[in-house]
């Protein structure tokens, strides 16, 4: 086994190894190349510092890394771990860290940080015993367009505005819990050529907003002023932006467990959870 960065390999053959190392993931996961070429934007991938596992010159592991910063440190950020099916029981995961780990660390890195599967014990188990700790719980939603429930309270006074770039001063005051990386504020920065953002707006002011991306149909953020719940704004403003995506279901993953209100929200609209995540954080 060799090792090397994944910024050897095109997106499109990066898609196909990551395709081939989730094919029999707990939640089966396969993206199209646009799809993978959005992800790298959005969690701000550094394939220099991503490393790649190669078997006889074939590549069979890899973990994606982005840099930043997350709560004050230097991160480096696991937008994805794989390892192809032919290729388990290597420790891979173990040794692909111990391998960019000098590399993180000559850039200041801190700590790294990602999300995993609740239900994925053994990859729990592996991230553990490396060292990472759990931070929070996330849960991540679906629903199909056509099966979303809808109450019949219209919001009165409220206009819906799409604007080309996030109030982010503003917007912080409407958060009830902090939005996991793929979705922190810097995420949606990287990915403005791919996002849309609505407004909803009373006299000229905003009261609550929500992002999407259309590509994929996922909810990256949505929320509303405290002073103005319960008055059916997050409801039409998520019926504001469907039209914007032609996916067939919405999403919205890695919302904080404590985040009552969004969740109580997201059942009422009979979004489903797919699956519960931990982040989780190493101190390196």
């Amino acid at each position: 086994m060799t090792f090397t960065f994944a910024d050897t390999l095109s997106t499109g053959a990066l898609c196909t190894l990551f395709n081939s190392a989730f094919s029999d993931y707990v939640l089966p996961m396969v993206l199209t190349e646009p799809v993978m070429t959005l992800k790298l934007t959005r969690d701000g991938t550094n394939l220099y510092l991503s490393p790649l596992a190669l078997e006889q010159g074939k590549p069979v592991g890899f973990i994606l890394n982005a840099l930043g910063t997350w709560q004050g440190k230097r991160t480096a950020y696991n937008g994805g771990t794989g390892v192809v099916p032919e290729a388990r029981g290597q420790a891979l995961t173990a040794q692909l860290y111990a391998y960019v780990l000098p590399f993180l660390k000559a850039q200041g890195v801190e700590q790294c940080l990602l999300e995993v599967i609740q239900q994925n014990t053994r990859a729990l188990g592996v991230y553990s015993r490396l060292g990472f700790k759990v931070t929070r719980s996330l849960k991540c939603f679906r629903g199909v367009k056509a099966n979303l429930r809808w109450h019949t309270h219209t919001p009165q006074r409220v206009n819906f505005l799409k604007v080309a770039f996030p109030n982010w001063p503003l917007y912080q005051r409407f958060w009830d819990v902090a939005p996991s990386w793929q979705h922190q504020t810097a995420s949606i920065d990287r990915s403005q050529g791919h996002v849309q953002i609505v407004e909803a707006q009373v006299d000229g002011r905003c009261v609550g907003y929500g992002i999407v991306y259309p590509l994929t149909g996922a909810v990256a953020q949505l929320a509303v002023d405290k002073a103005w719940r319960g008055q059916g704004i997050g409801q039409a403003l998520l019926q504001e932006f469907l039209p914007f995506t032609t996916q067939p279901a919405v999403s919205m993953v890695n919302v904080e467990d404590g985040a009552d209100s969004l969740l109580q929200f997201l059942q009422n609209r009979n979004m489903t959870e797919t699956l519960s995540q931990y982040e989780m954080v190493w101190a390196v």
